[in-house]
């Protein structure tokens, strides 16, 4: 205790060491080194000794408090809820533990709940501080921020970010002579430098404080911040740049940094969506926001015409916030609805589309969001009318009258015989089987349609040609459907309202040469008009304007260089091209932007900005990966580095696939080979951060093949190394790792909770690659299990366990057969351990 007060955070780490090795069963040295953990910056590291202290002590309610800050500062909330719900259990009427139980219940979005709790805490008195003015801040009633505000300073308290905050609601209202004041009490009375320099900046990024508003000076104040990685200074930077019209670097920015368990993230991510016509991304992002703070309306309103499209989108969850929902179930569904919806879509992308509808039906009944239920209602039918359309081609095939023959690159094939997972055929001098997946949507479509499917099924089929982004050919399939069955035109326009993230227009969309438009889209397409950056312009200015020309008098002249690089144009061959039709060169493969660091070189058609995260991130993780791996550097052939493909969507990645016979891979996120120095991967998710994590865990995979020739790891180990290094932040001015995986701790957390994991014994003979291709639950929860059990035998500080699991580790590095239980003695006691680690998560 001496050594953490005076700052040495080693010297308590070692004394607490001692004390845990002298008397395993004192449960204070367990709980101390976890503290110790915790200030030294080891927080997932610390939630082990909590545990072991937890289950010696149950009764020492210090435990659970310091493991509740622990849960706060990893932004796991509904843990932290959970802490706090039980230490109000067991001391009823604890002021603090009401006002910080009402903090957890406003980061899990139940406010008006937390506010409540709040003024409950207050009303008391006793308590060490008065959080009410955070849950008004949640309200967006900056009037009741003010107030609130003023009051705890009258007292003469005293609380970390209170100063920012009285800034934010003075700026808010619109009283900027106030907010001048109010930053300079913030430069006087704060701690640290945060406050300060996030207070001139939330005033000079505001465009209304007149000669306030700087939006370079409020950037350069946002990175003067040391610990950047703080929430509030990633949305400070975010909000930035959005109120400066710099929307794509707004989401670019937020996209791989932002905090997806904040709702200032996600509200700041979405307006930069909505702002930039990416209206579905916009609503998807701006649900989840609302799940984090159902007052979303009120944040909208700092936004012009962000409003409307915000009330839409409450109103259609309203039914979530009800007095008999399941809660901690939605919770629960929010940290893995992405990633199982991932794995069924990648199951329609492979043609595998029974599966696919078979695991939506599965799905449904299980799941607790009204509006995620409805999302699989209206895609089930769709599935479904592919898989009929791929089983009357399994029919046809063998009958007189289907065409057998096609072209497949240059070499034509006859198919011989097919089931739903693939096709035999022959060639003029052999003969050959391919997954069906080999083969792209348009020659897919093109097979089916000689089948001549059910109407049911062309429209599920132009719904698979719209994904796979080829929209004449999901047009051609749509009307060919209505034109067959006019009944079917209402699900088409759903279909397509969807996936624009609009509500179907009355009397629906109309078709304006070979393309879906609103009434509205259309008569503007025919005054010659065209959308260029949100804007109706007419068709021959769009060129120019489109090549950074402006009109000045009647006469076009090149723009100011400055502007146009405000505005995110970019210079390639000597001419300007806009951001729009820039990126839409980048986006196809042949355009890809390729990025060189000292260790990698990357290619991707997901943009600049995610290259260069990606690019960071790599050289981030180099001496991560050295150090892991026992300090050795890989080994490449003179002149080649680590080289990795970052496919934007699954048409890239296939192609890839079947270019380097890489079936098996089909409905993975990516893979790295050891004969190959490529790793490839994609967004499988649709979120950036996962694919970020993807492709730095498949880095991993390709490091240890060239540190580790002799080696044949098993499954488990392999993936429980490479998910490691899943889990890393942004702190301002570069990634850092601290190897907790928040996607992977929902599905072995609630595991674990429910008696539902899988057995070690089973997770040591399980196979990866084989789960993805049969399984995807499983897959997903064995993924989960061999990161948290690689992370608990890394990072623990029992000897038995560390000690043996390095020495396994060599053993496999250098080639041998070996297996855990041959330097871990114990395995039921370290199944037991690990259960207890994954239950403080």
């Amino acid at each position: 205790d001496a050594a953490i007060a005076r700052g040495d955070g080693a010297g308590a780490l070692a004394a607490f060491d001692r004390a845990v090795a002298e008397d395993p069963a004192f449960g204070r040295a367990w709980a101390g080194r976890g503290y110790a953990k915790a200030r030294t910056g080891r927080l997932p590291a610390s939630l082990e000794d909590y545990g072991v202290a937890i289950q010696l002590e149950p009764a020492n309610l210090q435990f659970r408090i310091r493991r509740h800050s622990t849960y706060a500062g990893l932004d796991l909330w509904t843990e932290a809820e959970e802490e706090m719900s039980g230490l109000l259990k067991a001391q009823l009427g604890n002021p603090d533990f009401i006002a910080l139980l009402g903090m957890d219940l406003l980061h899990l979005g139940r406010v008006d709940e937390g506010l409540e709790l709040q003024r409950a805490a207050a009303a008391k008195g006793g308590a060490r501080v008065n959080l009410v003015w955070q849950a008004q801040v949640a309200k967006g009633d900056w009037a009741e921020v003010e107030r609130e505000i003023k009051g705890v300073l009258g007292s003469g308290s005293v609380q970390l970010g209170i100063h920012l905050q009285m800034v934010i609601a003075l700026v808010e209202l619109g009283r900027f002579d106030d907010a001048r004041v109010a930053v300079k009490a913030a430069e006087a009375r704060a701690t640290g430098n945060i406050e300060p320099a996030l207070s001139r900046a939330y005033l000079a990024s505001t465009p209304e404080a007149g000669a306030d508003f700087d939006t370079e000076g409020a950037l350069r104040a946002i990175h003067s911040i040391e610990g950047q990685q703080l929430a509030h200074v990633i949305h400070a930077e975010a909000r930035a740049l959005f109120l400066a019209g710099r929307d794509r670097e707004a989401l670019d920015f937020l996209a791989t940094r932002g905090r997806r368990t904040a709702f200032e993230s996600l509200f700041w991510m979405g307006a930069a969506q909505w702002r930039l016509g990416m209206l579905a991304e916009a609503r998807a992002t701006l649900s989840d926001a609302w799940r984090l703070n159902p007052y979303l309306e009120a944040h909208a309103k700092r936004i012009a015409g962000l409003g409307p499209f915000a009330a839409e989108i409450a109103a259609s969850l309203k039914a979530e916030a009800g007095p008999e929902v399941d809660r901690a179930g939605l919770r629960r569904e929010l940290g893995t609805h992405l990633f199982t919806i991932a794995e069924i879509e990648t199951m329609v992308r492979r043609y595998q589309f029974r599966r696919a509808a078979d695991e939506y039906a599965l799905l449904l009944p299980t799941l607790k969001s009204n509006v995620r239920r409805a999302e699989v209602e209206a895609r089930l039918p769709e599935v479904r009318g592919m898989a009929g359309a791929l089983e009357s081609l399994l029919k046809a095939i063998g009958t007189a009258s289907f065409v057998h023959k096609f072209k497949f690159g240059s070499v034509e094939l006859t198919i011989q015989s097919a089931d739903a997972a693939a096709f035999k055929f022959t060639i003029p001098k052999g003969e050959g089987r391919f997954p069906w997946a080999y083969l792209d949507v348009a020659l897919f479509c093109e097979l089916v349609q000689r089948a001549e499917p059910a109407t049911e099924g062309l429209l599920g089929l132009g719904c698979l040609a719209w994904d796979a982004g080829d929209r004449p050919l999901a047009v051609k399939l749509f009307e060919e459907a209505v034109k067959r069955k006019a009944g079917l035109r209402g699900g088409v326009d759903a279909f397509v309202a969807r996936r624009r993230g609009v509500p179907v227009p009355a009397g629906g969309f109309v078709l304006y040469r070979g393309a879906y438009a609103t009434t509205e889209e259309k008569a503007n397409l025919e005054k010659g008009l065209v959308l260029f950056e949100g804007k109706w312009v007419p068709r021959e200015d769009r060129e120019k304007l489109a090549k950074g020309q402006i009109q000045i008098a009647g006469k076009w002249v090149p723009g100011d260089e400055a502007e146009l690089t405000r505005r995110g144009y970019r210079k390639v061959d000597g001419k300007w091209m806009s951001r729009e039709d820039y990126d839409a060169m980048r986006g196809e493969w042949v355009g890809a932007t390729v990025e060189e660091t000292a260790h990698a070189t990357i290619r991707t058609n997901a943009g600049d900005a995610f290259a260069k995260e990606l690019g960071a991130l790599i050289e981030a993780a180099w001496p991560e990966y050295r150090k892991f791996y026992g300090g050795e550097e890989p080994k490449f052939a003179p002149g080649k580095k680590m080289t990795l493909y970052a496919f934007k969507g699954y048409e890239d990645y296939r192609k890839y696939c079947v270019e380097t016979k890489a079936d098996d891979h089909l409905n993975a996120a990516g893979f790295a080979r050891s004969d190959s120095d490529v790793v490839a991967g994609w967004n499988k998710t649709g979120d950036r951060q996962q694919f970020l994590q993807t492709m730095v865990h498949e880095g991993a995979h390709l490091y240890y093949f060239r540190v580790a020739p002799a080696a044949r790891p098993p499954s488990w180990h392999a993936e429980g190394m490479a998910t490691y290094f899943e889990g890393f932040n942004w702190d301002g001015k570069s990634w850092r790792f601290n190897f907790l995986s928040e996607s992977r701790i929902p599905f072995v957390r609630n595991a674990v909770a429910a008696g539902k994991h899988i057995p070690l014994k089973d997770v040591f003979s399980g196979d990866a690659l084989a789960l993805i291709n049969s399984d995807h639950n499983k897959a997903l929860l064995f993924y989960a299990e061999c990161w948290s059990l690689n992370l608990f035998l890394t990072q623990t500080d029992r000897k038995e366990y560390r000690d043996g699991y390095l020495a396994y580790r060599k053993a496999v590095q250098e080639g041998k057969a070996a297996t855990l239980g041959e330097f871990v003695k114990d395995i039921g006691k370290l199944e037991t351990d690990w259960k207890l680690f994954v239950g403080g998560l």
